[in-house]
């Protein structure tokens, strides 16, 4: 037998062998790496006890028993797949087969020849896992170009994750407010995959999470993948108990960037069956940030359908401007060259005023130069004044104000162009109670009419869009009279809603073309 083991040690796999009442008689080296075990340990040892699993033992110790008693094993020299056991008590899947031998002092040993297909097995399910990944990927793409909302779109999301993950719930919290009263709201859109897991939205509707509380609050903070394999061992997740009691013991949490912030978090639960190993964590984060880019995406899409009208208006009324401004800076033009110069410096300001309409901000801006730049387009610089308290305009609030703006002097513009001696006032102020902005704009004519002028026979789209600003996005009151003096607006908007936190720093507004 003495060849026989120096055989097995040179092995490249592991050779175990058994003698008839299922003890270890030979261990080589690739046993001691495959399973853990020393060969001074595992020799003499009970070999079912050793590398079997505990649901295989009885059919072990079962087939041992009949091949003593009748000498038939239906296994035996047979090619087989089934998992065993290291040492540290994880199963790996195994191809091994087994060879009955006469020992030396009689009886049978039984030698096993073992092969681990972890390596197989793993490059097998990431290849798999690829596939699924690559599935709900596509699918979301396509869903993304369907005419459905960004709730609709938001649970297909959840759907295909936990469906390409084995999750069994899915969520998605929202960021609200700002600053340090930023909080994450639940949105009540839930993929649950059984009814039982009901509770868990009940507890979640009442929950908000601020930056590192609880794990929605973790991801958000760290900006990160946040996991836990064990829900009610974790003080931390403050949901824990009605969550085991449902069954869902395991989480991820994945931030949904926006720009250069978290707009929201996805969190997925399954119960102690979801696999949550390296491989599952990265496919969850390579499509969680994909649906979070594609999330953002539908945001913007919506947010454009609201602009489209604008700016199909907005075409018209550029055109209707620059006709304005150049028969402006012709009639004081005495050269060619004084023309360009004068035209196109105005021609660039239309252009600025209409991208800072429509592109997202990034920064907060500050109300004076909001103003300067809306009024640029303006001739007679000399008969325009501007009075503003120092306020940084919050990037959410950018867009709507601007428009405003930008609709106000592009009516200034179009109507006040034959009144040549007319003046332009804007003020900005807060109230009494410092918590609104007042801002009033009004355009005086030196000469005021003999009767008030007629009265519109429709409200323009211009003026729709001014109020959907002021009252729909930024949630202030809107009012506006033409009379013989000139045309007034008064507009009154909540400060909490304008200004922006203290840590963003205001934006310069450059009169130039944009950076590429």
């Amino acid at each position: 037998m003495k060849h026989l083991e120096s055989l097995f040690d040179r092995a490249l796999d592991a050779v175990v062998g058994m003698d008839e009442a299922g003890l270890v008689v030979a261990w080589n080296g690739a046993a001691e790496e495959m399973f853990g075990w020393p060969r001074a340990e595992a020799m003499g040892s009970s070999m079912g006890d050793l590398i079997v699993p505990p649901q295989h033992r009885d059919a072990h110790a079962r087939g041992l028993e009949h091949y003593n008693r009748t000498g038939e094993g239906p296994v035996l020299e047979q090619r087989v797949r089934i998992t065993a056991l290291h040492r540290d008590r994880a199963e790996f899947p195994v191809e091994l087969s087994i060879f009955p031998m006469s020992g030396d002092g009689g009886g049978r040993i039984f030698y096993a020849f073992i092969r681990s297909m972890a390596a197989e097995e793993a490059a097998r399910r990431a290849q798999e896992l690829r596939a699924r990944e690559g599935e709900a990927l596509l699918a979301v793409a396509q869903k993304l170009l369907e005419d459905v909302s960004l709730d609709e779109f938001t649970q297909f999301c959840l759907d295909s994750v936990c469906a390409v993950s084995g999750m069994e719930a899915g969520h998605f919290h929202v960021v609200r407010g700002r600053g340090p009263h930023a909080r994450l709201h639940p949105t009540g859109i839930w993929h649950l995959a059984d009814p039982r897991f009901q509770p868990v939205v009940e507890a979640t509707s009442v929950v908000r999470f601020a930056p590192g509380e609880g794990l929605p609050g973790r991801a958000w903070q760290s900006g990160q993948l946040q996991a836990l394999v064990d829900l009610p061992a974790s003080c931390q997740f403050v949901r824990r108990s009605v969550f085991e009691e449902v069954g869902l013991t395991r989480a991820v949490a994945l931030p949904v960037w926006q720009g250069g912030d978290v707009h929201g978090v996805l969190e997925f639960f399954g119960t102690s069956y979801a696999r949550l190993d390296e491989e599952v964590l990265r496919m969850l984060q390579t499509v969680g940030s994909q649906i979070g880019v594609a999330l953002h995406r539908k945001q913007h899409a919506e947010h454009r359908e609201t602009l489209r009208r604008e700016m199909s208006h907005r075409v018209g009324n550029s055109l209707s401007v620059l006709a304005s401004i150049y028969r402006s800076c012709s009639r004081e033009a005495r050269t060619k060259d004084e023309l360009d110069e004068a035209f196109l410096g105005r021609l660039v300001a239309v252009g600025q005023a209409n991208r800072m309409a429509v592109e997202d901000a990034s920064k907060s801006v500050a109300l004076q130069a909001l103003i300067e730049e809306a009024t640029g387009i303006l001739p007679e610089r000399s008969r325009i004044s501007i009075e503003a308290p120092n306020l940084s305009v919050d990037r959410d609030s950018i867009m709507p104000l601007a428009l405003i703006l930008n609709e106000l002097a592009t009516n200034a513009l179009k109507h006040g162009s034959s009144c040549q001696d007319s003046r332009l006032a804007v003020r900005a102020r807060f109230d009494e109670s410092n918590e609104n902005l007042v801002l009033e704009w009004r355009e005086h004519r030196a000469v005021p009419l003999a009767v008030p002028p007629p009265t519109p026979e429709r409200v323009g789209f211009g003026t729709k869009l001014m109020w959907h600003m002021v009252e729909g996005r930024l949630g202030g009151i809107f009012e506006r009279c033409l009379d013989e003096a000139g045309f007034r607006v008064m507009l009154r908007l909540p400060r909490e809603r304008l200004e922006a936190p203290p840590e963003l720093a205001p934006a310069t507004i450059h009169s130039g073309a944009a950076d590429g």
